[in-house]
């Protein structure tokens, strides 16, 4: 089951989205792989795929990569600009596929969204035996002195993010709970800094794609966008994140 509010959240966002959200450095989604024991004859399943941005560094590193994606407004733009890719509708909850049919499962910026329990018990179905999970979040760590605008920035859309509530699995709260499965092993746990340069229009698009963000009503949206546009005098935006990442062996 997908969360009513990611579900809403995407489909209006996903131009949003794909044009703004940041991807992941190479040298993050290659240390997985390589933790996961992948290579160029393995098939692995990029789950909750949105657009492809997690599916394109997956691609030269692996032998085939299937998407699955709820949302059919991600899907189709996935299958736009990678059209080799099997793309198929699905949830982390339910995914068409054989059981242990994937040597490992991706999932980028999304688990949050699951069920954690049904989907860790689901994706340990499709998962063969030595198969692997690997998950990836990319952190902002944005500071004042490159990005001054940040305390009125964080004024102005913080209430607006508690009010839309938890994630399901939390920001961390799925750790125990696939721990408490038994079908997992213990994570490990990488991190790589890395930067975001976007013009103002594509920062407003980037904020506009965040879920409590794209589900306020529509004049409430277009005035916190507007004065997100005031905020940011700058010809270039300059963003830090660390992409964190988990490598997870199924027992």
């Amino acid at each position: 089951m997908v969360d009513p509010r990611a579900s809403s959240a995407f489909r209006s966002s996903a131009e949003a989205y794909d044009r703004a959200r940041p991807s992941y450095p190479g040298a993050a989604v290659a240390a997985l792989v390589e933790e996961l024991g992948l290579g160029s004859r393995s098939l692995v399943l990029d789950l909750a795929a949105g657009t492809g941005k997690l599916t394109r560094r997956l691609e030269p590193l692996v032998g085939r990569v299937i998407a699955v994606e709820p949302s059919e407004e991600m899907r189709a733009l996935l299958r736009r600009s990678l059209p080799e890719v099997e793309a198929l509708p699905g949830t982390a909850e339910e995914m068409p596929l054989q059981d242990a049919s994937i040597d490992a499962v991706f999932v980028g910026e999304a688990f949050h969204w699951f069920q954690a329990a049904a989907a860790g018990t689901e994706i340990a179905r499709v998962l063969r035996r030595d198969g692997g999970l690997g998950l990836l979040w990319n952190r902002s760590s944005w500071n004042e002195e490159s990005n001054p605008w940040l305390p009125d920035f964080r004024e102005l859309l913080d209430p607006h993010r508690a009010a839309a509530g938890p994630w399901p699995a939390g920001r961390g709260d799925w750790e125990p709970v696939l721990a408490g499965l038994g079908l997992f092993g213990v994570p490990v746990h990488r991190q790589h800094g890395h930067e975001q340069r976007l013009s103002v229009d594509d920062f407003v698009a980037l904020v506009s794609s965040w879920s409590w963000v794209a589900n306020l009503p529509e004049s409430e949206r277009s005035r916190v966008l507007d004065r997100v546009n005031e905020l940011v005098c700058e010809s270039e935006v300059v963003l830090s994140y660390v992409a964190e990442t988990y490598a997870i062996r199924r027992r």
